[in-house]
């Protein structure tokens, strides 16, 4: 929620109250202030994932059998930077698309999540689904940390956690290359234009 939707809609947030123009003319490329702003939200969200996997750890007597804790980090680490990179790619998008962004994103989370593996298992689809779903860093991300965490992880994994992460490896490096030309692409249309309109382009 914070990484991808947050992020994707940050920048039309900060155009609605102002302060838009000021990250533009400001010497940081903006790539750096959307980092800055998800470290920030990273914070909270991280509080509030603790306690609810503590207190679910409790009270449904979850059993968890880390397989690879350095793999179990690499992944963790490389689906974030991947969903950073996919946020901050739909950020751009979210500015040119102004108020049609909120119903975007309202038609997409559940969607999302559905695909992703939040619900269960992106195994439980067909082969061809679930590869489709793969373009979302989180459906890649879900699947290796389930199968690094429990104890029946592998018999639920769609790929291998090595394949998986090499898969997440690229699509970081798409993402961010993407985010980083769709933001200049913006920051051009600021200087060329001196305002950031609210239509298509």
């Amino acid at each position: 929620m914070n990484v991808l939707w947050s992020m994707s809609s940050q920048l039309y947030w900060e155009k609605e109250q102002g302060n838009l123009a000021l990250f533009i003319m400001s010497p940081n490329s903006m790539m750096a202030v959307l980092l800055g702003m998800a470290l920030g939200g990273m914070v909270a969200t991280t509080l509030r994932a603790l306690v609810i996997m503590l207190l679910g750890s409790l009270l449904f007597h979850v059993q968890y059998a880390v397989a690879s804790f350095w793999q179990l980090v690499v992944v963790f680490l490389l689906a974030m930077t991947a969903l950073y990179g996919m946020g901050m790619m739909a950020a751009s998008f979210y500015l040119l698309l102004s108020r049609e962004a909120w119903h975007i994103s309202s038609l997409a989370t559940e969607p999302v999540y559905l695909v992703s593996g939040f619900y269960f298992p992106i195994k439980s689809f067909n082969f061809w689904v679930a590869a489709a779903a793969s373009i979302i860093p989180l459906t890649l991300g879900l699947d290796a940390m389930r199968q690094l965490v429990f104890p029946s992880g592998p018999s639920l994994g769609f790929l291998s956690v090595p394949v998986e992460i090499g898969i997440l490896l690229v699509l970081c490096g798409l993402f961010l290359a993407g985010a980083r030309y769709m933001l200049a692409h913006m920051e051009k249309l600021a200087i060329r234009e001196g305002r950031l309109t609210e239509s298509r382009r």
